[in-house]
């Protein structure tokens, strides 16, 4: 007979760990930063693809584990489904802590606003790199500029497209 925890395993653990490799910048499903994102109250909410990965990675781990345990019956499918609602909730609920944080990227437009430096000075036709910190780490990125600026010269974010963010001299007032 299949194994239904054992499905689960190799297939959400395979795509647990793709996720892992791949980075959490972004999930399938999910919207960038401009969206409201709803309520913690909103339980259709949690059901991201993020989530459902996670559910099902632990949901088959904890479930092949009672097996080994010598755990059979509705036991080993109760302890799977409280460790896949847990660890899937447990998933959810850190990535909205994050990003309501500001430490998980939802992309170069969360920037605008923020100050940074110039490292390589845009020219016309040609983008140059900023270093802008955001959570306390500090963030390089592609910018372009319509003023004339040199490495080292104080930058504000105005906007972004398709990742290059737009930026002008800051002095510093408003």
């Amino acid at each position: 007979m299949v194994d239904v925890y054992l499905i689960c395993l190799m297939v959400g653990g395979g795509l647990f760990l793709l996720s892992l490799l791949g980075g959490h910048d972004s999930a399938l499903g999910e919207h960038g930063a401009d969206v409201d994102h709803p309520e913690m109250g909103d339980v259709a909410s949690w059901f991201t693809v993020r989530s459902l990965v996670s559910f099902t990675a632990f949901f088959g781990l904890a479930g092949v584990l009672g097996g080994v345990a010598g755990v059979s019956g509705w036991g080993r499918l109760v302890m799977a489904l409280v460790t896949g609602l847990a660890v899937g909730g447990f998933t959810v609920f850190m990535f909205r802590l994050a990003r309501g944080r500001g430490e998980v990227n939802g992309g170069t437009g969360k920037l605008a606003g923020r100050t940074g430096q110039v490292l390589v000075a845009p020219a016309p036709g040609r983008s140059g790199q900023v270093a802008v910190t955001v959570a306390g780490q500090i963030e390089h990125a592609p910018a372009r500029s319509d003023d004339p600026l040199k490495p080292g010269d104080p930058v504000i974010v105005i906007g972004a497209h398709r990742g290059v963010l737009d930026v002008k001299f800051w002095d510093g007032g408003l």
